[in-house]
């Protein structure tokens, strides 16, 4: 923007210049009123008036009043005028910075305002409107963090809260089974279960605490990536053949349909624990029917979905990523809850993302990654 555009470019403080300059224009006519009244009585009128006032301040004749005049006022009045004009110059620009800084005052309560908090509008002249409308803005801004803070607080401290009971409940299975065969003697068949039953406990407390740093290490950027070529397709062909024993047992079917080849650069061990965890949460939160792992490659960017049938509220969508969240605690494999969002955060860590929503009776989750890496 040249010089001229940013001179005509119209400024949000142009009513209180335009202001300000009418007042100092009244001003000025005010000076010029007066300027003008002066010479329209003369000097012969004013020179009268001031030999009278010198001859009854200093109780002297009107002769020796009038000498007074003509030879400490009259014959000085060119400094005399000097001085006047700065005086009223000085006057002029005291009066002129007054009303200005009271712009400033009106500013500076609506930030103290502010400041105080609560939801009272706030008050200012129609040439201060713009101001009106930033600490409008403002105060929508500091109450939206405000109480995003708050909302993030309660998250951490419900996520402590889950945590802690999730890992409680095996613990307990541990300690309660080690009792019993410690305390008093069983068979042979109820020792072996006991032993299975606590032994599958322990493994859980090691899973849930295993996802929980390495979630912790992802949310705080500590985990990095060991990038390489990786073609999708031949990887999700793979992991496909892996998970059919786990999908079927949850009487479910997995269909792949994929291109030839998904060129990224990527790495492999974390994207295989991606949509492991999305394949699992297929499983274990689907509808019965089939399982559809699909894909495309495009140039800048590669996307997989992985759905299954059955639909889920908004509200429970919207929040599928959340810690330790689980949709239906009694339908649940004894999952941690973190899988979703392990696998959102390694995605993110690509530099892609990944996203939920419903379609046609089907719950969507699409994985998109940048072609040449992160």
């Amino acid at each position: 923007m040249g010089v001229k555009e940013m001179f005509w470019a119209k400024k949000p403080y142009r009513p209180v210049v335009l202001k300000i300059f009418r007042e100092m224009l009244g001003l000025l006519v005010k000076a010029g009123i007066a300027i003008f009244a002066i010479r329209i009585l003369g000097y012969r009128r004013i020179g009268n008036w001031l030999t009278g006032t010198i001859a009854g301040l200093l109780d002297v004749s009107w002769e020796r009043a009038q000498d007074y005049y003509f030879r400490y006022i009259r014959s000085n009045i060119e400094y005399l005028m000097f001085y006047a004009f700065v005086a009223f110059f000085l006057i002029f620009c005291w009066m002129l910075l007054n009303r200005f800084t009271r712009y400033f005052d009106l500013i500076l309560q609506g930030v103290d305002q502010l400041v105080d908090g609560g939801d009272k509008p706030f008050s200012m002249p129609p040439e201060l409107r713009f101001m009106e409308e930033r600490l409008t803005q403002v105060r929508g801004k500091l109450q939206a963090a405000a109480r995003a803070e708050r909302e993030a607080e309660q998250r951490k401290s419900d996520f402590l809260l889950y945590l802690a009971h999730d890992i409680r409940t095996p613990l307990t299975s541990v300690l309660g089974y080690l009792s019993l065969l410690s305390e008093r003697e069983v068979g042979e068949k109820e020792r072996e279960r006991f032993l299975a039953i606590t032994l599958r406990k322990a493994r859980q407390l090691q899973k849930l605490v295993e996802e929980f740093f390495d979630v912790t290490k992802l949310t705080m950027g500590a985990v990095k990536l060991d990038l390489q070529p990786l073609d999708l397709s031949y990887m999700l062909y793979q992991l496909a053949d892996e998970s059919e024993p786990e999908v079927r047992a949850a009487g479910m079917r997995l269909k792949t349909v994929l291109p030839d080849k998904i060129p990224v650069r990527a790495d492999p061990d974390k994207l295989v624990r991606v949509f492991q965890n999305l394949i699992r949460n297929a499983c274990a939160y689907g509808e019965k029917g089939t399982i559809e792992v699909t894909g495309s490659a495009g140039k800048h960017q590669a996307i997989v979905s992985v759905s299954n049938p059955g639909r889920v509220p908004e509200e429970e969508l919207s929040r599928c990523f959340e810690k330790l969240y689980r949709r239906d605690q009694s339908r649940g494999s004894g999952g941690s809850g973190l899988g979703l969002t392990i696998a959102r955060e390694i995605v993110l860590l690509h530099g892609g993302k990944l996203e939920a929503r419903c379609s046609d009776g089907r719950t969507v989750f699409t994985v998109t990654l940048p072609v040449g890496g992160a």
